[in-house]
């Protein structure tokens, strides 16, 4: 409740108060034991005008509450306090960010898509599903597209764990096309995004029906992905 003549006597009190940064707290503090006191005082059979100024005759002088007051919320603490205070919210800002650039990019990542290939007929596909583990890296293998033009898609996606002190390696793949024992020169193109969880195709052109096996190397631990042509395909006029 606003009473004119306690507006008057707390803006009497928090005048003596120089720590301004603390007025509303102190004003609140105040305007409610007032409240308090006038409830007590009506409770008890007092009529609202004389309750009114009973609680300020209660209060006691305003100019020594002040003073009092001012003595608790000091400005020099009060500064210190406040700049500790602000201090804080900046490190905990700059110590979110990253954690919410990581949720944003990877919320992005999951949603983004392949992107189709539309100049030329589907011969066949394979549902790969191969997960390999590089250090803190997951490279996962989805699915190879064959098309009438004899190029060859791979599809792709990798994920990095985010809170790793390990090196953070390369993410793209590079993959090898063999028939039989025979490679095939490398000709072709590729994308990846580039966040912790990220989505990537590899397009070779010129590879022929009876390529019979792609070779993926994981160069930093001496291992491969080997996954075999000749199994999985689902020809596209049998879908």
């Amino acid at each position: 409740m606003r009473v004119p003549d306690w507006e008057k006597y707390l803006k009497e009190v928090l005048s003596h108060v120089k720590f301004k940064y603390d007025h509303n707290p102190i004003y609140v503090e105040l305007n409610n034991h007032m409240e308090d006191r006038y409830e007590d005082f009506i409770s008890n059979g007092m009529d609202k005008e004389q309750g009114q100024k009973e609680v300020i005759t209660c209060m006691g002088d305003a100019g020594i509450l002040g003073e009092e007051l001012n003595k608790v919320h000091s400005p020099l603490v009060g500064w210190i306090w406040l700049s500790l205070r602000n201090l804080l919210i900046i490190l905990i800002l700059i110590n979110l960010f990253p954690v919410f650039f990581l949720i944003t990019s990877a919320f992005i990542s999951v949603f983004e898509t392949y992107e189709d290939k539309e100049d030329s007929p589907l011969v066949y596909t394979i549902d790969v599903g191969y997960k390999e583990k590089v250090y803190d890296t997951t490279y996962i293998i989805d699915k190879i597209l064959y098309y009438e033009d004899n190029t060859m898609e791979i599809r792709y996606a990798t994920w990095t764990n985010p809170f790793s002190d390990s090196i953070k390696w390369s993410l793209s793949i590079s993959p090898e096309i063999y028939v039989g024992e025979t490679q095939l020169p490398r000709r072709g193109k590729g994308w990846k995004s580039g966040s912790y969880y990220g989505r990537g195709q590899e397009f070779r052109e010129d590879v022929p029906l009876d390529a019979t096996k792609i070779i993926i190397p994981l160069i930093y631990n001496n291992k491969e992905i080997s996954i075999d042509l000749a199994e999985g395909r689902m020809m596209a006029n049998e879908s």
